[in-house]
């Protein structure tokens, strides 16, 4: 099928509001509204510090804060429990084994192998395999990046959690009407909301693992930043969707979908990747000038 000026009408109107949507949800009127009854006064660095405790206080949760007095502690900062870091863990080992049965499920379908039965390669299994990877293992992932989204700051963890859900609806529609959505690459759909859960939790324990006064300043800088650099990444997944529809190959729909999505995921993942990098470079100790002077 070639050019079709009403989908690309159509697709061009609703990525406009869309983006329209999208700033003014981030950066309209109101918004400071939301940011106080989150508990920050949406401006300067005493903002952004605020709002980088809460941050930690919403990406642990209340079951994850310990109330030990270790010497990285202070006043302020919610610690962490171990048994949170050992949850955490089993969390991020479960997704990855059921990610692991995705991928291997797909490579059979797509391989059209006559040698195992076909209930193995069958997309509903791989449904069945993702559907608590996403609604088990990843809800440290949208606790803190859907009500990111209701706070209007949103996070590295809500591009996850969007991507994630966008994958995981188009992959279960394929499975109930096959013959009405196209298809295309999204055999893979399923086993990339997996790889994105998997990672994102990854960095989850990291930064429970790594935590530190240091880390906490570095949030700071993390929660500003992300503040202008989330809504520019959705306005792109808005409109990579929108392009491909108007411009893309067939099938346009499934490759629309799937592009839109992993721009979220990816772009989430890039950024909490840096992000604990620049975290454990601020954690690290200076060595002291004064040995070095008292040496010479």
């Amino acid at each position: 099928m070639g050019f079709d000026l009403f989908m690309a009408v159509v697709a061009i109107v609703l990525a406009i509001f869309l983006t329209w949507l999208t700033l003014w949800l981030f950066f309209g009127q109101g918004r400071d509204d939301a940011i106080n009854a989150s508990g920050s006064d949406g401006s300067g660095a005493a903002s952004a510090r605020s709002a980088a405790h809460d941050f930690l206080v919403s990406y642990f949760g209340g079951d994850a804060r310990a109330t030990g007095n270790g010497s990285n502690q202070r006043v302020g900062m919610p610690a962490v429990s171990p048994e949170y870091i050992r949850q955490l863990r089993k969390l991020m080992i479960l997704s990855a084994v059921l990610t692991l049965a995705i991928i291997a499920t797909t490579l059979l379908d797509t391989m059209n192998t006559h040698a195992v039965p076909s209930w193995i390669a069958s997309a509903w299994l791989r449904a069945i395999f993702a559907t608590p990877i996403l609604f088990y293992c990843g809800r440290p992932i949208h606790r803190v990046g859907w009500a990111a989204l209701s706070n209007r700051v949103a996070n590295t963890d809500s591009l996850v959690a969007l991507g994630s859900t966008v994958s995981y609806i188009y992959s279960l529609a394929l499975c109930i009407a096959p013959n009405l959505l196209p298809a295309a690459l999204y055999e893979w759909g399923f086993a990339l909301m997996g790889v994105a859960i998997t990672l994102a939790l990854l960095c989850h324990q990291f930064v429970a693992d790594t935590m530190t006064p240091a880390e906490e300043r570095v949030l700071a800088r993390r929660v500003r930043i992300s503040r202008i650099v989330v809504p520019v990444i959705l306005v792109t997944a808005i409109w990579a969707f929108a392009i491909e529809i108007v411009f893309g190959p067939q099938p346009r729909l499934a490759l629309a979908v799937m592009f839109a999505s992993i721009v979220l995921m990816l772009a989430g993942l890039i950024m909490s990747a840096a992000w604990l990098a620049l975290g454990r470079s601020a954690a690290r100790p200076e060595l002291p000038e004064t040995n070095h002077q008292a040496s010479a």
